[in-house]
């Protein structure tokens, strides 16, 4: 009560401290059990791979890009049910909304690079937040890159006031077809989710010039798929990498890259379920991108053999300790 008024707390976090505290559920996505955690908005939400009602950390949720608002009412939203502005591919169409507002409405795509509308030091720093904000949710593919191989994302076209979606071929709209058969694909060849482990430790400060071209070229795999990413035209792809790389390289804390990662659990399904090795650290996977992309292959390196949890049952406990009980038994 506040001088005789009522307030209601039901939509502010920690309203229900046992609830949301309770070390019985892990964050979906650090597989931590500490701290506050708030379940997804659809209260029959069932997570990717599982049977259970994911739960997550809302620093975690959103630096992996998910939906987190307070207006007006708290919400949280897991990668299904997040509203369709959030999903990747609608984040990297805001950044790019950021460059052509720099040009007039007529102005086309293929001079977006062209020096013809200098840059100011406003414009620039709004980019180079934006490139980080971006980079930042894709240092969490090690782990997102699975749901978005079951379940795809939500995104939509954006339609304008004098467009008739109904006349509109899918080309024009920019919808790119997939199935979670080949998402999984896609997300083998452009290894979405070894890149997402290698941001996330930093591991291309370890060797001199790996920050350079196998960023680069790491990168450019990734915006080289059209089904995360949609159907970018070269100049588009070139422009998210040159922004990306200089996101990288400023080491800017808010990455949450390095020294300033979120800490993640050991176990669960931190894990690989086939040889229980780490997935947000590369270990003997082979550096995203150091290997240069075969011709016949576009922007693509030859194919690694790399553990991967696509398409599979989410299994409880750590496989380590379950490997152990079955050599015990």
């Amino acid at each position: 009560m506040d001088g005789g008024q009522k307030i209601d707390c039901f939509n502010i976090v920690m309203a229900d401290g046992r609830r949301h505290v309770s070390h019985q559920f892990r964050c979906f996505l650090c597989g931590k059990k500490d701290g506050a955690k708030v379940h997804c908005v659809e209260e029959c939400c069932i997570a990717p791979g599982g049977t259970k009602i994911p739960y997550f950390h809302v620093t975690c949720a959103r630096q992996a890009g998910l939906e987190v608002s307070s207006d007006p009412d708290f919400v949280l939203a897991c990668y299904r049910h997040a509203n369709s502005s959030f999903v990747f591919r609608a984040r990297l169409e805001d950044f790019m909304e950021i460059e052509i507002m720099r040009y007039s409405e007529k102005a086309q795509m293929k001079n977006l690079l062209k020096i013809s509308n200098p840059m100011s030091w406003d414009h620039a720093s709004r980019l180079f937040h934006s490139a980080v904000d971006v980079l930042r949710t894709l240092g969490w593919a090690w782990r997102w890159a699975e749901w978005w191989v079951e379940s795809g994302d939500n995104w939509e076209p954006l339609i304008r006031d004098d467009q008739n979606e109904e006349e509109m071929t899918d080309k024009e709209l920019k919808r790119v077809e997939s199935t979670p058969e080949s998402r999984c694909d896609d997300a083998r060849r452009c290894r979405l989710a070894a890149l997402g482990a290698a941001l996330r430790n930093r591991d291309y400060d370890k060797i001199e010039g790996d920050d350079q071209e196998p960023l680069e070229r790491a990168l450019m795999a990734v915006m080289s798929t059209p089904s995360l990413v949609g159907p970018l035209k070269q100049k588009e792809k070139e422009f998210y990498v040159t922004w990306f790389s200089l996101a990288y390289r400023s080491g800017a804390p808010r990455l949450g890259f390095g020294d300033h990662k979120t800490p993640v659990a050991s176990d669960s399904y931190c894990l690989h379920q086939a040889d229980g090795s780490l997935k947000f650290e590369l270990g003997a996977r082979p550096l995203p991108g150091k290997t240069p992309p075969e011709k016949e292959n576009g922007f693509f390196e030859p194919r690694v053999d790399e553990p991967d949890d696509f398409l599979q049952i989410l299994t409880s406990g750590s496989p380590i300790k379950k490997k152990r009980q079955r050599q015990s038994a």
